[in-house]
């Protein structure tokens, strides 16, 4: 068999690039581009001398190159088809990045840099001071690139190795503004209502896995938010909710990190629920919690986003909705039991509007479940 290797992220990349079109496709051609690197505290030691170097190399991970590679690609800079190694693509086996950048000034743990070609919030996996006469070479082939560099400085990428900019990303004010409507208003103070006591008496530091706009996890303190949508969490941040862009499946924390881990509907909208809190099982305490919020399939609010993602919602449409028992199915798959429940939005979907007061441990019908679960011992 052969062996699995892990990387573990040693810190963030923050750049003014959002999406993979505002991107230069090599630092060479950045313009002076600012950025800066926030490096994780538990690593911060590692800096010393750093400032030392007018140049650095940043290894990362591609956090939102398209999932699974091709061994034949057509890069930016070309018509034709080439081999994955022989190109600088994001999707690839082992989707790491490499730029050499500007370093201008370590602060604490945080860098200064320049020349930035870097997607905002990308995981950072290592640094390497740049030294010419270990790294500069007089090169003789440059193979199908051989004419071809003279389009660098104008090409931007068109997206083809990155994954579909989700709903969420297109239509988040959309879906930001349900919050405070006459529909949502309700149900979503209903729904604070049942998580907050379970939530204040959990442990802290606290993550929330799919942070969205920040609504939840603006109600608690020392809490951090991860989303695939830079959008949704450029709103969080707005909100206070420090946050960083990635994916559920690979958190980017150290083992045993976290007291609570809140989950509302995010388990919906992703493809490996269990791959999701087999992450969460990692980075939570030996005594912590993880905090589920739904909405049960079988229940009449179910039934009722059940007929709405039939007939094409925007958000709904995507989503993939479970039983009470299907979710203790998956916390099993993934090291979990559950060890509490509360409940609301008792009321049907055609009655009339109003906020809830919820009840403790599963009451049946009911609209809105927060579901407490443990590590198994």
């Amino acid at each position: 068999m052969r062996p699995v290797i892990i990387y573990k992220p040693i810190g963030t990349i923050h750049s003014p690039f959002k999406e993979p079109h505002e991107a230069p496709i090599q630092s060479v051609c950045a313009n002076d581009s600012e950025g800066t690197v926030e490096i994780f505290h538990e690593y911060v030691e590692g800096l010393a001398d750093l400032e030392g170097f007018s140049h650095i190399i940043l290894l990362y991970h591609f956090h939102l190159a398209k999932k699974g590679f091709s061994l034949k690609v057509k890069p930016y800079l070309d018509e034709q088809l080439h081999g994955v190694f022989a190109t600088r693509a994001p999707a690839r086996p082992n989707a790491i990045g490499i730029s050499i950048v500007r370093l201008v000034k370590v602060e604490g743990a945080r860098l200064f840099i320049r020349d930035v070609d870097i997607l905002d919030g990308t995981p950072l996996l290592d640094i390497k001071p740049y030294v010419p006469e270990f790294d500069l070479r007089n090169t003789g082939k440059i193979g199908w690139l051989f004419g071809k560099t003279e389009r660098l400085p104008e090409t931007r990428g068109d997206g083809r190795f990155y994954h579909r900019t989700s709903i969420f990303d297109l239509l988040t004010d959309k879906y930001d503004a349900w919050y405070d409507s006459e529909e949502g208003r309700p149900l979503y103070e209903s729904e604070l209502k049942c998580m907050i006591p379970m939530v204040e008496s959990s442990s802290k530091p606290i993550l929330e896995i799919g942070v969205g706009t920040g609504r939840f996890a603006m109600h608690f303190h020392d809490v951090i938010g991860i989303d695939p949508s830079l959008n949704a969490i450029k709103m969080a941040e707005e909100r206070g909710v420090k946050s960083v862009c990635g994916d559920g499946g690979h958190l980017p924390f150290k083992d045993e990190t976290f007291g609570c881990i809140i989950i509302v509907m995010t388990l919906c909208f992703v493809e490996n629920p269990v791959g999701v809190l087999r992450e969460a099982e990692r980075v939570l305490k030996k005594n912590g919690s993880i905090l589920l919020g739904i909405v049960p399939k079988d229940s009449p609010w179910g039934l009722l986003y059940e007929k709405k993602k039939k007939a094409g919602h925007p958000f709904y449409s995507s989503a993939r909705f479970y039983t009470v028992n299907d979710i203790e199915t998956i916390l099993q798959r993934a090291g979990l039991k559950i060890s509490g429940m509360r409940s609301t939005l008792l009321r049907k979907p055609d009655e009339p509007s109003r906020i809830e007061e919820p009840v403790e441990g599963y009451a049946r019908d009911a609209g809105f479940l927060c579901i407490e679960a443990k590590k198994e011992n």
